[in-house]
């Protein structure tokens, strides 16, 4: 969870909505295959070595046995079991280890259909109060110890009331900003006595109240907006403790630090202005294991907070600086030399790090005459970057500037950086300045998405996808690298960490752009599961479900590691390039490459697929394999495509549908006891017979054989009986999940192989 002010994360939300309108999609609109979507939890958050029972709302969350955790600040994850909650629809209980770091977890339920999305969890040493949403009023108030993790949900649209003991001088911290934890809830309250008077409030996700005297104080929260329901959960942790919020090297930024010295000015929100705290290693890792949010990690450069240099700062290619945008709408100067032949980019890195920044570049060449005279004529004003096509099926916020340039001739930038909107409001953040040469190629920063299909309207609907790869099927996950340009090099994706029978085909981000595609194939056994992958750090989700751009705001979260999940369940049908090697064409020349369809039983219909990574999806070449057919061949122009000398990687992406039962493994099972039980019933009767012959056989005088075989007859005969009952039932079993769980015609998305391609330089006339 980071602090950051609702104001300025609804204009980012905002911008998110506008630039997702058109471009992102929704696998519901077309597909119904099953695929975990989990909406909401409850509670959000636990204490280390306790018992939690927590509710999950969603969809196709079948069979969850598993909880996947996976830490917001550290690399590691973990699964844990999960029992149902009886009388309680819907609620798992889990048994939090003992030694389980204070943290905030990625948490994602495994179940039947695979993998679900994430959803926010925070682990801490705090005592948990649920609100029980009856205190609804002031003289209903709850009665809460300090040092605590207030938990609950607005299920109506009134506030609710809390009290707390205090002592003169006693500084008190209250956090949650609802839009990190995924939840609706812009959270907004206040602190009043015994008397009525205000005496502090929470606002931008801070409460920061001093006691003025021993007493009770009464706390009432509720919704900004007044807003309710299972997705407007809220966690408000209350500490007498620090509350950091950023660490820049061996500096520590917050709020009630140990020693701190405030830095007057340095205001990151409507609260009180940022601390400052030189800490040891002993030390900082003692503050962040006790403190309520997740800081953010600043840089050393940010480790002094200083007004603007009377003149430039010198930089140098390939290298990073960085500190605090200055105050009052000023500008920190900056001064770039470079030869002719560089090629570089100018990054500004503060959004991109969560902070609800939106700088400002200005670019002016430097020009000096014979008399030493200086001018400066304006190269570029960089706002927001470029956006770039193909762009990925759900766009972050993208506010920090970022420019390359290729020189002709010697010379020199002056750069101007400044944050104006923040310094309207009297805020501060921290930034980078990053100088690279273009030949670089970054993945450090690199955004995984869980690709969906082409939309079918503008305007949504949007639903909350999740990476699940079926046996015997290829699924892909989509790769997003910031701060690139028409000059990058191509670069090579993959990751480890794979859960069992599941193997990583690999990927490409091709030259000049900034989207690529890794592929995932499981075997025909691969056993149901999933796990966190490792080689990618951040996952961008949509935080909830929504209709219409046009009439709501859509949020998103940058989330840690993705997970994949596996369906033990034979996929539709899988596509695999044939052409052996890397096409290589000219930029007048054309490529065509051979595929080959394996298909279930059950999917027969026309396969069309569209390739992913080259060009805008509505422009791209498109694969067709006729209905029934296992063969297909892909024609691309690359003149069409305006692709420069250079190797690119894509992915063909598209529907195919199939009938399908949602029950299918249990009626398969109860297919299964009707053939065991007709086969019990067929093998008995067989021996009846027998025993029947033999005793035909007998002779009249025989009659102790008699009497033996007629016991056998008898006791052949009852088991006859039950075994008639044992395949009525498995019969009635079959017949009632068959009637419940038709087999109906599902859209599935099917991905072929990764596939690279190389662009020549065109032959010299």
């Amino acid at each position: 969870m980071r602090i950051s002010p609702p104001t300025m994360v609804f204009r980012h939300v905002k911008i998110i909505a506008l630039l997702l309108a058109g471009t992102a999609t929704s696998i519901w609109a077309q597909a119904s295959f099953p695929s975990p979507v989990l909406t909401s939890i409850t509670p959000l958050g636990g204490k280390p070595g306790s018992h939690v029972e927590i509710q999950f709302r969603g969809s196709d969350l079948d069979g969850a046995k598993t909880l996947l955790l996976s830490s917001l600040s550290r690399t590691d994850s973990r699964s844990l079991q999960l029992e149902p909650v009886a009388g309680k629809k819907g609620m798992l209980g889990v048994q939090l280890p003992n030694n389980l770091p204070n943290d905030f977890y990625d948490v994602r339920l495994v179940g039947r259909y695979g993998v679900s999305n994430p959803r926010v969890f925070q682990v801490s040493h705090l005592d948990n109060v649920e609100s029980p949403g009856s205190n609804s009023k002031s003289d209903r108030a709850l009665k809460v110890p300090l040092n605590a993790a207030i938990q609950g949900v607005f299920k109506e649209s009134i506030p609710h009331w809390f009290a707390f003991d205090a002592q003169k001088g006693q500084r008190i911290l209250g956090v949650f900003v609802g839009a990190n934890f995924g939840s609706r809830v812009s959270l907004v309250g206040a602190v009043i006595d015994h008397s009525g008077r205000e005496w502090a409030r929470l606002r931008d996700g801070l409460l920061d109240f001093t006691a003025p005297s021993d007493g009770e104080f009464k706390l009432r929260i509720n919704d900004l907006m007044f807003g309710a329901g299972d997705e407007y959960g809220y966690r408000l942790n209350l500490t007498t403790g620090a509350v950091v919020w950023g660490i820049a090297g061996d500096v520590a930024y917050g709020w009630n630090l140990p020693g701190g010295k405030a830095e007057h000015g340095l205001r990151i929100s409507q609260a009180n202005s940022l601390e400052r705290l030189v800490v040891d290693s002993v030390k900082k890792a003692d503050l962040l294991s006790t403190s309520p949010v997740i800081p953010f990690i600043l840089g050393k450069e940010a480790d002094t907070v200083a007004p603007p240099a009377a003149s430039p700062i010198l930089l140098q290619l390939d290298q990073q600086t960085g500190g605090w945008f200055p105050e009052n709408g000023a500008s920190q100067s900056f001064e770039l030399a470079f030869k002719a032949g560089e090629r570089f980019t100018l990054e500004v890195i503060s959004q991109q790090m969560g902070l609800p920044t939106d700088p400002l570049l200005l670019i002016e060449s430097v020009k000096k005459d014979s008399a030493g005279k200086e001018s400066l004529t304006l190269q570029a004003d960089v706002n927001d970057p470029v956006v770039n096509i193909p762009g990925p099926s759900v766009r972050l916020s993208r506010l920090d500037p970022f420019y390359s340039y290729e020189a002709k001739a010697d010379g020199v930038f002056r750069l101007s950086l400044s944050d104006p909107l923040n310094a309207a409001n009297g805020r501060r953040y921290p930034y980078r300045l990053r100088v690279s040469k273009i030949i670089e190629s970054r993945v450090e920063n690199a955004i995984a998405i869980h690709p969906t299909l082409p939309p079918v309207a503008a305007t949504g609907p949007y639903e909350i996808p999740s990476a699940n790869v079926w046996r015997q099927g290829v699924t892909a996950i989509e790769v997003f690298l910031p701060g690139r340009s028409a000059s990058s090099e191509f670069v090579n994706l993959t990751v480890t960490d794979l859960p069992q029978g599941v193997t990583c085909l690999g990927g490409f981000v091709g030259k000049g752009q900034s989207l690529g595609y890794i592929g995932f194939q499981a075997s025909k056994d691969a056993p149901l599961g999933a796990s966190v992958l490792a080689g990618l750090r951040q996952t961008a989700f949509l935080n909830w479900a929504l209709k219409d751009t046009g009439r709501e705001v859509m949020s998103t979260r940058l989330a840690g590691p993705p997970a994949l999940g596996v369906v033990a369940e034979q996929a539709p049908a899988i596509i695999e390039c044939i052409t052996p090697g890397i096409l290589e064409a000219s930029p007048e020349g054309k490529l065509e490459l051979a595929f080959k369809a394996t298909r279930h039983n059950a999917c027969i219909d026309a396969l069309k697929l569209k390739v992913l990574g080259l060009v805008d999806v509505t422009k791209a070449p498109e694969l067709t394999i006729p209905a029934k057919a296992l063969e297909g061949k892909l024609r691309m122009d690359v003149k069409a495509l305006k692709l420069a000398p250079g190797e690119y990687g894509f992915i063909l992406q598209g529907p195919a549908r199939m009938p399908y039962r949602r029950e299918g493994a249990a009626i398969a099972e109860a297919e299964a006891l009707v053939k065991i039980a007709s086969q019990s019933r067929t093998d008995i009767q067989k021996e009846l017979e027998a025993v029947n012959v033999t005793l035909k056989a007998l002779k009249p005088e025989d009659q102790a054989g008699r009497a033996q075989f007629q016991i056998q007859m008898k006791e052949l005969t009852a088991k006859m009986a039950k075994a008639d009952q044992a395949k009525a039932v498995a019969i009635k079993t079959l017949k009632d999940l068959t009637a419940k769980n038709p087999a109906k015609d599902t859209t599935f998305i099917v991905y072929s192989n990764p596939i690279r391609i190389r662009v020549k330089e065109a032959a010299k006339k």
